[in-house]
């Protein structure tokens, strides 16, 4: 199939750039909707299922915990759905937090299967609205996740405890040129896939880069977690942002795996342990 995919932005990229571009961002936007993995469906079974009104489609969103506990929020990634974060919501649940969670848009259960960062950072903006935070809080993502979390909170006034980032992309640019090379679509073309980017921001793509984000973001404390091996987002996204983003640090796994990670005790042990350090 992906051959037959760059055949085709080959040619189309020749004969016609602007369509090549528009037929792009489709296929970019696109979810391959997977199905909910047997250790991801308890959580479906445990957490408590509510939808927040948003624009064409409702939030699919979920609660977990004490209501009247410290609040978190957990975002998972492209192409997964709030379930891979069981393991690190049951750590909370046992510490006595409120969790909330939810499907990003397109994902999961949703009736529409594409999205895009700015539609994902729209949901996460009308989650907080709906929860409206009267105190700090913490949050927790995973890969895309990170993205959409820096960039809804960036646009708010809303201050947070820690932030922990579980792998995340940097650059938004970035992740379209390795788009562009996957795809096979020509330098016209993707040239006018930028534009079209860029017209649907309202600004230039880099202002959602996350470290440009990060620096707009109220928290007390950040940690990333990333594997330098890692195959899905290259490590050197949270080089460049511990070098640019203060207070920060990394965290360095090696081979532990990008989307197993959520599932690994001593990540989860790094993670809960950070969020809500022993008393001592």
């Amino acid at each position: 199939m992906l051959k037959l995919i760059r055949i085709y932005f080959r040619i189309l990229s020749v004969a016609s750039p602007k369509l090549a571009a528009n037929s792009a961002f489709k296929v970019f936007q696109k979810i391959r909707i997977k199905s909910i993995r047997d250790r991801e469906k308890p959580f479906y079974e445990k957490a408590q299922h509510f939808h927040i009104q948003h624009e064409e489609e409702a939030i699919d969103a979920y609660e977990l915990g004490n209501k009247d506990g410290k609040l978190i929020f957990l975002i998972h990634g492209w192409e997964s759905n709030a379930g891979c974060l069981l393991k690190i919501a049951e750590e909370f649940v046992d510490l006595d937090y409120r969790v909330i969670a939810f499907n990003l848009p397109g994902h999961a259960f949703y009736e529409k299967s594409s999205t895009n960062l700015l539609q994902c950072k729209l949901a996460f903006e009308q989650v907080l609205s709906e929860i409206n935070p009267t105190e700090p809080f913490d949050v927790v993502s995973h890969s895309f996740g990170s993205a959409v979390v820096a960039n809804a909170l960036a646009d708010s006034d809303y201050e947070v405890n820690r932030l922990t980032f579980l792998t995340n992309p940097n650059k938004v640019e970035n992740i379209f040129r390795q788009f562009q090379d996957i795809v096979n679509l020509g330098d016209k073309a993707f040239d006018k896939l930028l534009l079209k980017v860029n017209d649907l921001i309202g600004d230039d793509m880099s202002t959602m880069d996350v470290e440009n984000q990060l620096k707009k973001v109220k928290f007390a404390d950040f940690m990333m977690i990333h594997d330098e091996n890692d195959k899905i987002l290259p490590f050197s996204n949270s080089e460049e942002i511990l070098e640019n983003i203060k207070p920060s640090n990394l965290h360095v796994l090696k081979d532990v795996g990008h989307y197993r990670m959520l599932w690994n005790d001593e990540v989860i042990k790094q993670v809960v342990g950070f969020v809500s350090p022993p008393i001592s």
